[in-house]
């Protein structure tokens, strides 16, 4: 009869269909020609009684706006966030992002006066409305359907017109509260065949009214969902795209009409309008009274009411501006500091709490060293938290043993680390630091007819991110949040343009978990901050090429260890003294379930590619 670990090893070599990205795992026989590890098995030492470090670092996750999150066009946002309100994560980080503008601006063109402007594409609706003012349409200051361009009160034809613009929207819409108009052919006739044409249209309303474009439609029901799935819970919500009309810029930026397609282009601009930049505090003034303070005056003393009284604990401010708007940080922290004004003035909240920077580039440590010294702050602005992002960059999209290259990027970006936190603590000690963006992305990612990864993808970047915290919690980082809950690569039955499918959480198709998922819950269920600490872990493991191990204690003597293989092959360990335990381990055979839990029989254990595993010791005697 086989023994348990017998058995376990047989399980892990099994063969996991992958059905949802049509792309078999790893077979029996390539499982067979799997190489394992030369010589004797690793062997793990923990000496449960020497202090290694404090542990502080919370694992977390990332959520990014976009249609598969949206209640309104997604089969699956209820599992999506359900699998999130499983995770019980604290310091979730929500971010509504800009590829999909009308899911994350809320103002997308700027206030108008007397004056209404509208414009869409080809087959898309114009609506137009005097309703607000009690009125009616009186006039039409401007009509063209063809290639005109600019903005309310700078509209000019193109060398596209349809000459009879004017006279159909007059007779549409004149004297009417409100009207519609569709961009068609079929009824402004085809000025020029097989060229894109918009309807652009200005109008005047009788009484005058005056006029602003937000409109929370799409973001609503994406918030509710995200902050009904974290109650209770510590949040970061980054509202992190400016409206492009803030920035300076020759035309008006042009954006989907459709909601649910991506404008990868929409962050243009480089300086805002307004120097002062009071116009963008007040945006976001009036974007958070509409979530906190049940509604906000427009720009021209209207109320707009939303029932909403939210609380959340941290607001983000931007997202790596420093390659969006190529901000310098002198630039960029005048805008933080004036956002958190805009905020104070339009909702009178002086407890909530504020992360800054979000960089894309960790390493541009002059952010760090001017953003920190709170002399180049105005008075009375806070830092509370400091953000910035890791992405280990794949070579290949099917090849795993080019996977094993994420460990040593991740080795890399910890010796950064270690000097931000050398730059932190001599400016601004108090402040503490998310790294609210940590994950993989692969070559291609959202290239339509990029190839799809097999199964052990999930793994490798799984691994990767149970590394990160490990490696991460050893410099007293306050969170490391995983990138990110949903992506998905094109979807042509949702007609969904890819949105980096490696960085994925969960199955787009089902919203189940991936290994990414379940490492992530792995980790926030059995990491307790406010108990346990790192003790001394050392290995024969030379380099720690292969794996990476360390040993916790917690409350009640409770003792625990991560393991982490880190090659794209079978790995022997040996830890004395874990018979008996139970043994938590995410790999290949765990496909989309939840760890596969083992009671150990043996100190002898394989470890299959890219396996996380945690191993509760068997309980003792008290060790202090």
């Amino acid at each position: 009869m086989m023994n348990t670990n017998e058995c376990l090893l047989i399980f892990f070599l099994c063969c996991v269909t992958f059905d949802f990205v049509h792309v078999r795992s790893v077979s029996e026989t390539e499982n067979e020609q799997r190489h394992q590890v030369n010589g004797d098995p690793i062997l793990i030492e923990v000496n449960w009684t020497a202090h290694d470090y404090d542990l502080h670092t919370i694992p977390s996750l990332q959520i990014v706006t976009n249609p598969l999150v949206s209640r309104q066009f997604s089969p699956v946002s209820n599992e999506i966030f359900a699998n999130l309100k499983q995770l019980n994560a604290e310091y979730a980080r929500y971010a509504v992002w800009f590829p999909y503008p009308k899911l994350a601006v809320a103002e997308l063109d700027p206030p108008s006066g007397f004056h209404q402007c509208n414009n869409v594409g080809e087959n898309y609706s114009i609506h137009l409305s005097c309703e607000q003012g009690g009125g009616v349409i009186s006039q039409i200051d401007f009509a063209s359907f063809g290639t005109a361009v600019g903005g309310c009160g700078a509209m000019k034809q193109g060398t596209c017109h349809a000459a009879n613009s004017s006279d159909i929207i007059q007779r549409t819409c004149v004297g009417q509260q409100k009207c519609s108009v569709t961009a068609s052919s079929d009824l402004f006739g085809d000025p020029c065949i097989n060229v894109s044409k918009r309807l652009l249209v200005q109008i005047q309303c009788n009484p005058p009214q005056n006029n602003t474009y937000w409109n929370f439609t799409y973001m609503d029901p994406m918030l509710e969902d995200f902050l009904q799935a974290t109650d209770g819970h510590s949040r970061i919500i980054s509202f992190s795209t400016q409206p492009t009309w803030l920035f300076e810029q020759d035309t008006p930026h042009i954006y989907p009409d459709n909601a649910t397609y991506v404008d990868w282009g929409y962050p243009v601009g480089t300086k805002f309008v307004d120097d002062t930049m009071q116009a963008l505090g007040d945006y976001y003034g009036r974007l958070f009274a509409w979530y906190t303070r049940a509604g906000f005056i427009d720009e021209y003393g209207l109320k707009h009411n939303s029932g909403y009284e939210y609380n959340w604990d941290y607001t983000e401010i931007f997202n790596e501006v420093e390659g969006e708007h190529q901000m310098t940080v002198e630039y960029y922290t005048r805008a933080y500091d004036a956002v958190i004004q805009g905020v104070r003035r339009h909702t009178n909240n002086y407890d909530m709490k504020y992360v800054g920077m979000a960089l894309e580039n960790h390493n541009e440590f002059n952010w760090y060293r001017y953003f920190l010294n709170h002399s180049n702050h105005a008075p009375d602005i806070p830092l509370d938290m400091i953000s910035y992002h890791f992405y280990a960059i794949g070579s290949s999209r099917i090849d795993p043993q080019s996977w094993e290259s994420f460990f040593t990027q991740l080795d890399t970006f910890t010796f950064e680390v270690e000097q931000i936190e050398e730059i932190r603590k001599i400016l601004s000690p108090e402040t503490r630091t998310t790294i609210d963006e940590l994950g993989v992305i692969l070559p291609d990612d959202n290239n339509p007819n990029a190839p799809l990864f097999p199964l052990v993808y999930w793994n490798a970047a799984a691994a990767l991110y149970a590394y990160a915290w490990g490696k991460i919690s050893r410099q007293g980082i306050n969170v490391v949040g995983h990138s990110q809950l949903v992506g998905y690569p094109n979807l042509p039955n949702l007609q969904l343009q890819p949105q980096y499918p490696s960085v994925a959480l969960l199955n787009w198709t089902t919203g189940e978990g991936t290994a990414k998922y379940w490492t992530s819950k792995l980790l926030i269920d059995t990491v307790d901050i406010e108990n346990d600490q790192a003790v001394a872990t050392q290995t024969t493991d030379i380099g720690n090429q292969n794996i990476y191990s360390q040993g916790f204690v917690g409350k009640n003597n409770r003792r625990w260890i991560l393991i982490i293989n880190k090659r794209y092959a079978n790995v022997d360990i040996f830890l004395p003294g874990c018979t008996g335990g139970r043994m938590q381990i995410i790999n290949e055979a765990s496909g989309f379930g939840p760890a596969t839990e083992i009671t150990l029989t043996l100190s002898r254990i394989t470890l299959t590619p890219f396996a996380v595993a945690i191993i509760h010791m068997p309980a003792t005697e008290n060790i202090f």
